[in-house]
C-alpha cells in the first residue's frame, strides 16, 4: 500500500510543470472530438502540464520514459492517443489540483500507453485516474495500457510503482475498458477509491478535501480486460492528515463474454525482510470502516484470480470495516481461480460483505471460502438453476503449511455468517487428490462465532464429496469430508422444500487407514469443546444424506457440544449411524413426520453396524419420533444394527430417552439374531412406544437394563407393538444363555409383546396390561395388571426361585373390588413351583371387606383362556407356591393361602396421622411425668 504523493511532495513544484494554454472546453464536448475523423496519433486538448515542462505528445509516437503528465492540471483537459500509435511516459495523471478535470481515450488495435517511472521523486507512482479532481481514462478497440514494464527499478525500498483510480479525498475518477483485445495492465497494486488527505500545517502540502468522499468507478465492458498484480477496491486511511470522515465509494462493473479482470501477482520489495518476494495474487476491497465497493459481474464477464505456486491468491471481501457487494449474474458470468491455495473470504475483517450468485453465474476453482470471519458480517446467496459455487482447488504445503483440499467456513474468528442456496444452485465441496485433511464445511466454527446454512427449494444442493484415490484404500487414500454445524460457536443448518445436504465419501476406509465420513451437529471432537449446532430437515424431497465410507451423525458430540436435529414434513435422513448426545455432549433429535434411514456398516476401526445412538459416552440424549414417522436401521454385515439408549460398548454410560408415538415404526433389521435394542446398557435410559406404534426388532434382542448398574425403563402404552426374538429385562443375553443385567422396567398398557423368550432378571420388573405372545422366564418381579388390570401371556410361565408375582386388590367404591388377572392361552406350559405370589391391597381397599366378598380365590386371579372361554387353572399348580399380603392402610397379620381354602389373615386399619400423633402425645406425657418422679 502506498502513498499518492501531492503535486508538491512528488519531487517538483506544480509551477515548474509546462502549461499549454488552450482554453478549457467542456468534457463532453472534449469527449466528442473523439468520434471526429482526421483525429490520429498522439494529441492533447485543455490544460495539461508536464515534467520536465515542455514535453511535447504526438503527434506521432512519442518515447518520454522519464516524463510526468498531467491531463487536467487545475482546469479542463484531455489526451487521445489512437491509430496505432505508442506513448512512453514515467507517469501519467487525470484530473489535478483540486479543479481539475482530466480525460483520456486510448483506442484502436496496436494503440498503445507504457508507464515506467522508477516508482520514486517525481516519478512515484505510475498511473493516476483522478489525482484530487475529475478523471476518466477510456482503453478502447484493442488498445493496451500498461504500467508493469521495466519493472527492475521499483524492486527497491521506497519505490512506489502503483497506480490509482481516485486517489484523493473529493476525486471522481473512471477507468473503461472496453473492446475485444483492450487491456489494462498494472503493475504492483492498483487502488481504487482512495481517500487520500494532506493538510498544509501537518504533512507541507494541501491534497484532497477533508471529509469528502472519492468516488471511482471501473468498467469493463465488451471483452475488455484488465490485468492487475494485486488490488485493493476502497483503501484504508492511511494518510497522517485524515480526518477519519473521509470517504470512499467504488464501483466495478464486468459485463459481457470476455470482458475481465485478472490478478497474476507480481515481485515487490518487503520492507521487513529488505528483500524481493512475490505476495501473491489477490484483490481486496473495504479496507476502511467507511470505504464501500461495489461489484457487479454480469452477461458473461469474468474475474479470475490466477495463483501463484507456493503463496496463497485471494479475494477479500471487506477487510477492514467496509461494506462490500459482489454480484455475479447469467451464464457465463464467474468467478475463477487458478493455480495454488486460492482463497474467497465474504467478510474477511470486520464490516459486512455480500456475494451473490445468481441466474447461471458460478464461482469456483478456490481451495478455501469462508463467509462472516474475524468479527466481520458475511453473506453468500447461490441462486437459480445452473449457479454454482465449486471449492474444487488445492493448496500446496508451501503456501498453506500443509497441502489441503476444500473446506469452507461459515461464521469464524467472531464473526457472522449466513449462506442460503435456493432456486436449485449449488455448493460443491470436491476432491480427488490425497491430502493430509480431507474436504470441510464448518458452521460456527470458532467460540463467539456463529453460522448459518439455508438450502432450499428443489435442485438446490450443497455436496461435499471425496473421490477415491487407491482402490484398495490406505495411509495415501484421501480423506472423506467432515461437516460440523456448531463447531465450536453456533451454527443453524435448514434444509427446506426439497433442498439436499449431501456428504459423499467414496475413500476407501480400512481399519489401518479409517476415513469417516461425518456431520456433527453441535461439536467438533470427543475431546475439544464443542458449541451449538441446530439443524432442521423440512418437507418432501428435503434430505441429509451421507454416502460412502463409514457414514456418520452426531447430535450434541462432545463435551459441552449441544445439538438438535429436527427432521419433519416427509424430510429425510440417512447415514449409517447417528448418535444423539455422546461424551459429554446433549443432543436432541425429533422426528415429526419425518424418515429417518441408516444403513450398511463401517469398514475402519470401529466396524460398527447401523445404529441409532441416544446418550452414550457420559452423554445425554432424547429423542422423539411422532406422527407417523419412520425409523429404518439395517444392516446384514457381521457387526448387526442396533437401537441404543444409555451407552454402548465403545462409548459406555450416558443417560438417553426415546419417545416413539403417533403411529411411528422402528424397523431394525439385520442378520439372523444380530438386530438388537438396548434401554440402559450400562446407563440410565428411559423409552416409550405409544399412540400405535410399532418397534419391530425381527429376531432380535431386546435388552432393557442390560449390565449390571444399568437403569433402563421400557413402557408400551395405547395399542403399540414391540416384536423381538428374545427379550431381556435386567436381564443380559450369553453365548450359553443369560445372566443377570441391571434394574430393568417393562410395562404394557393395552399393548402387545410378541418375542419367543423373554426373561425378567433379579432386578427386572415387567408388568401392565395387555399381550404377551411368548414364554417369559421370571427371576425378579412380574405384575400383570396396571393398578389393577389384566396381562395375558400366549405362551409358557416359569417362576424361578426367589421370584415374585405382584397380584394387586382395589376397592372401585361401589361396595365391589377390582382385581389384577393373569391369564393364560390355551396350551401354556406353566411352572409354578418356585412361584410366590404378593397380593397388595391398594389406597383404602379393606381385605377384610374383600375376604368377605368371596373374592379372596386363586381364580379371581388367574384364568386360562382357550377357544371355548376363560376356565379355571388346575389347583395342583399352586401346591408349592408361596402367598402374602399387604395392604397400604391396613396391617396384615397371620396371613395364610392355598388355592383350595383360600385366605386367613388378620388385617386392622393403620392409625390415622392424628391418631398417631395423640398416641405419640400420651407417651411423651407419660415419659415427662415418669421423670418427674424419680
Amino acid at each position: 500500500m502506498h502513498l499518492p504523493l501531492a503535486p508538491a511532495a512528488r519531487g517538483a513544484a506544480p509551477q515548474a510543470f509546462k502549461l499549454t494554454p488552450v482554453a478549457p472546453i467542456a468534457l463532453a464536448s472534449a469527449l466528442a472530438l473523439w468520434a471526429l475523423p482526421g483525429q490520429a496519433g498522439i494529441s492533447t486538448t485543455g490544460i495539461t502540464a508536464s515534467n520536465p515542462p515542455a514535453t511535447l505528445l504526438g503527434p506521432g509516437d512519442t518515447v518520454a520514459p522519464a516524463a510526468t503528465v498531467i491531463i487536467g492540471s487545475g482546469g479542463v483537459g484531455s489526451l487521445q492517443v489512437d491509430d496505432g500509435s505508442f506513448l512512453q511516459l514515467a507517469n501519467l495523471s487525470f484530473g489535478n489540483g483540486g479543479a481539475g478535470s482530466g480525460s483520456g481515450l486510448l483506442t484502436g488495435a496496436g494503440s498503445r500507453i507504457e508507464l515506467v517511472g522508477n516508482g520514486t521523486g517525481s516519478q512515484a507512482q505510475r498511473l493516476w485516474v483522478g489525482n484530487w479532481g475529475t478523471g476518466v481514462l477510456t482503453v478502447a478497440a484493442g488498445a493496451t495500457l500498461d504500467t508493469s514494464t521495466q519493472y527492475s527499478a521499483c524492486l527497491v525500498q521506497f519505490h512506489y510503482c502503483d497506480s490509482f483510480v481516485g486517489s484523493a479525498a473529493g476525486d471522481n475518477a473512471t477507468l473503461n475498458v472496453t473492446g475485444a483485445g483492450s487491456q489494462v495492465r498494472i503493475g504492483s497494486q492498483l487502488f481504487v477509491g482512495h481517500p487520500g488527505l494532506g493538510i498544509q500545517n501537518l504533512v507541507g502540502y494541501t491534497y484532497g478535501t477533508p471529509g469528502a468522499t472519492v468516488t471511482a468507478n471501473v468498467s469493463l465492458l465488451a471483452g475488455g480486460e484488465l490485468k492487475t498484480d494485486r488490488a485493493q477496491i476502497g483503501t484504508r486511511q492511511w494518510d497522517t492528515s485524515s480526518t477519519g470522515y473521509e470517504r470512499s465509494v467504488s464501483n466495478v462493473l464486468i459485463s459481457g463474454a470476455g470482458s475481465r479482470w485478472v490478478s497474476v501477482g507480481g515481485e515487490t520489495w518487503n520492507s521487513v525482510t529488505g528483500a524481493v518476494f512475490n505476495p501473491g495474487s489477490g484483490i481486496s476491497t473495504a479496507l476502511d470502516r467507511y470505504a464501500v465497493a461495489n461489484i457487479d459481474i454480469r452477461d458473461g464477464g469474468q474475474m479470475r484470480i490466477d495463483g501463484v505456486e507456493g503463496i496463497f491468491s485471494y479475494l477479500n471481501l471487506t477487510t477492514g470495516g467496509g461494506r462490500t457487494d459482489m454480484s455475479l449474474r447469467g451464464a457465463g458470468s464467474s468467478l475463477l481461480f487458478t493455480g495454488d491455495a486460492g482463497v474467497l473470504q465474504v467478510g474477511r475483517t470486520l464490516g459486512s460483505a455480500s456475494l451473490e450468485i445468481r441466474e447461471g453465474a458460478t464461482a469456483s476453482g478456490m481451495f478455501y471460502l469462508s463467509i462472516g470471519r474475524d468479527a466481520s458480517f458475511g453473506q453468500l446467496l447461490v441462486e437459480g438453476g445452473g449457479s454454482e459455487v465449486s471449492i474444487n482447488g488445492t493448496a500446496s504445503a508451501a503456501a498453506n503449511g500443509t497441502a489441503a483440499t476444500g473446506s469452507m467456513d461459515i461464521g469464524r474468528g467472531g464473526g457472522t455468517g449466513v449462506v442460503t442456496v435456493s432456486g436449485g444452485g449449488k455448493i460443491l465441496l470436491q476432491t480427488a487428490v490425497a491430502r493430509p485433511s480431507g474436504t470441510a464445511l464448518n458452521i460456527g466454527r470458532d467460540a463467539s462465532s456463529s453460522g448459518t446454512l439455508n438450502i432450499s427449494g428443489a435442485g438446490s444442493t450443497v455436496l461435499i464429496s471425496a473421490a477415491s484415490v487407491l482402490p484398495g484404500g490406505g495411509v495415501g487414500e484421501a480423506l472423506n469430508p467432515q461437516m460440523r454445524v456448531g463447531r465450536e460457536g453456533s451454527g443453524q443448518l435448514n434444509v427446506l422444500a426439497g433442498g439436499k445436504l449431501l456428504l459423499d465419501g467414496q475413500a476407501v476406509s480400512t481399519p489401518a487407514a479409517s476415513r469417516g465420513t461425518s456431520l456433527l451437529i453441535g461439536g467438533v471432537s470427543e475431546s475439544a469443546n464443542g458449541g451449538k449446532g441446530i439443524a432442521l430437515v423440512s418437507g418432501a424431497g428435503s434430505e441429509i444424506r451421507l454416502s460412502g465410507s463409514d457414514r456418520y451423525i452426531g447430535v450434541g458430540h462432545g463435551p459441552q457440544s449441544n445439538g438438535q436435529l429436527t427432521v419433519q414434513d416427509h424430510g429425510e435422513v440417512s447415514s449409517t449411524s447417528i448418535t444423539i448426545g455422546r461424551t459429554g455432549g446433549v443432543g436432541v433429535l425429533k422426528l415429526d413426520a419425518g424418515v429417518l434411514t441408516l444403513t450398511g456398516q463401517q469398514t475402519g476401526s470401529n466396524q460398527a453396524g447401523a445404529n441409532l445412538s441416544i446418550g452414550n459416552g457420559a452423554g445425554v440424549g432424547v429423542a422423539m419420533i411422532g406422527n407417523g414417522s419412520s425409523v429404518t436401521i439395517s444392516n446384514m454385515g457381521s457387526s448387526g444394527a442396533s437401537l441404543n439408549l444409555g451407552g454402548t460398548s465403545n462409548f459406555p454410560l450416558g443417560d438417553g430417552s426415546l419417545t416413539l408415538s403417533g403411529a411411528s415404526t422402528i424397523q431394525i433389521t439385520a442378520a439372523p439374531g444380530m438386530a438388537t435394542m438396548t434401554v440402559g446398557r450400562d446407563g440410565t435410559a428411559f423409552a416409550r412406544v405409544r399412540g400405535a406404534s410399532s418397534l419391530d426388532l425381527g429376531d432380535g434382542s431386546l435388552y432393557v437394563g442390560r449390565l449390571s448398574g444399568s437403569d433402563g425403563t421400557l413402557i408400551v402404552s395405547e395399542n403399540s407393538t414391540v416384536n423381538a426374538g428374545w427379550v431381556g429385562v435386567g436381564r443380559n443375553k450369553t453365548a450359553g444363555g443369560s445372566v443377570d443385567g441391571g434394574t430393568g422396567t417393562l410395562v404394557l398398557n393395552t399393548s402387545v409383546l410378541t418375542a419367543p423368550t423373554i426373561i425378567i432378571g433379579t432386578n427386572g420388573f415387567l408388568g401392565g396390561n395387555g399381550t404377551i405372545n411368548g414364554t417369559v422366564t421370571n427371576y425378579g418381579i412380574f405384575s400383570p395388571g396396571n393398578s389393577p388390570g389384566t396381562m395375558t401371556i400366549n405362551g409358557a410361565y416359569s417362576a424361578a426361585a426367589g421370584s415374585r408375582l405382584i397380584m394387586e386388590v382395589e376397592s372401585d367404591g361401589a361396595g365391589g373390588f377390582k382385581t389384577d388377572q393373569l391369564v393364560f392361552g390355551e396350551g401354556s406350559l406353566l411352572d409354578l413351583a418356585a412361584l410366590k405370589v404378593e397380593f397388595r391391597f391398594l389406597g383404602a381397599t379393606d381385605p377384610n371387606a374383600f375376604k368377605s366378598s368371596g373374592g379372596f380365590d386363586v381364580d379371581t386371579f388367574f384364568r386360562s383362556r382357550g377357544a371355548g372361554g376363560d376356565s379355571d387353572l388346575a389347583h395342583d399348580l399352586f401346591a408349592t407356591a408361596s402367598f402374602t399380603a399387604q395392604a397400604d392402610q391396613y396391617t396384615i397379620s397371620s396371613f395364610t393361602f392355598s388355592a383350595d381354602g383360600g385366605a386367613v389373615f388378620t388385617a386392622n386399619p393403620v392409625p390415622e396421622p392424628g391418631t398417631w400423633a395423640l398416641m405419640l402425645g400420651g407417651l411423651l406425657l407419660t415419659a415427662s411425668v415418669a421423670r418427674r418422679r424419680r
